[in-house]
């Protein structure tokens, strides 16, 4: 495989990141937000790692120590004084100033029975001509107006 020797050397640093981290390149991936494919070439010397998967790495791996990312330079890992997270540059966003809206509840009014208009020359008397009962075996009973039920 052709390639340029530090840039065979990067991949070579973050398969041992990914081996030392416990991961898989997927996981890993997966993790700094780049595609599963993406990783697979460059892992396998098809890509070179883009500035933007270069700080992806840098950023989710705070102790990583950035020199030695990309120039092989001291060692893998931060000393604990300098393991700080590397500022993205969007801690802070336009939107930030716009205060949160405040929510009130509508009142809440009964809702009023609809008016029934009736007509007086349409009512008429009503009476009950047959009953009918149906029971859950499928038979039923019908009670007529001459029938007297049975107790």
């Amino acid at each position: 495989m052709d390639c340029i020797v530090y840039i065979c050397d990067m991949v070579d640093r973050i398969k041992e990141i990914i081996l030392k981290e416990g991961l898989t390149s997927g996981s890993f991936a997966d993790l700094i937000g780049v595609q599963r494919s993406s990783m697979s070439h460059i892992i396998n010397g098809r890509n070179n790692p883009s500035l933007d998967f270069i700080m992806k790495t840098i950023q989710h791996f705070p102790k990583i120590n950035p020199e030695w990312l990309l120039n092989g330079d001291g060692s893998m890992y931060r000393s604990d004084a300098t393991a700080q997270p590397v500022p993205t540059g969007r801690e802070r966003s336009i939107f930030d100033s716009i205060p949160e809206p405040v929510v009130k509840p509508l009142p809440v009014s009964e809702p009023k029975p609809p008016e029934i208009q009736v007509d007086p020359g349409r009512i008429q008397e009503k009476h009950v001509d047959k009953i009918l009962i149906f029971y859950s075996d499928h038979t039923y009973d019908e009670f007529l107006k001459t029938q007297k039920p049975e107790i």
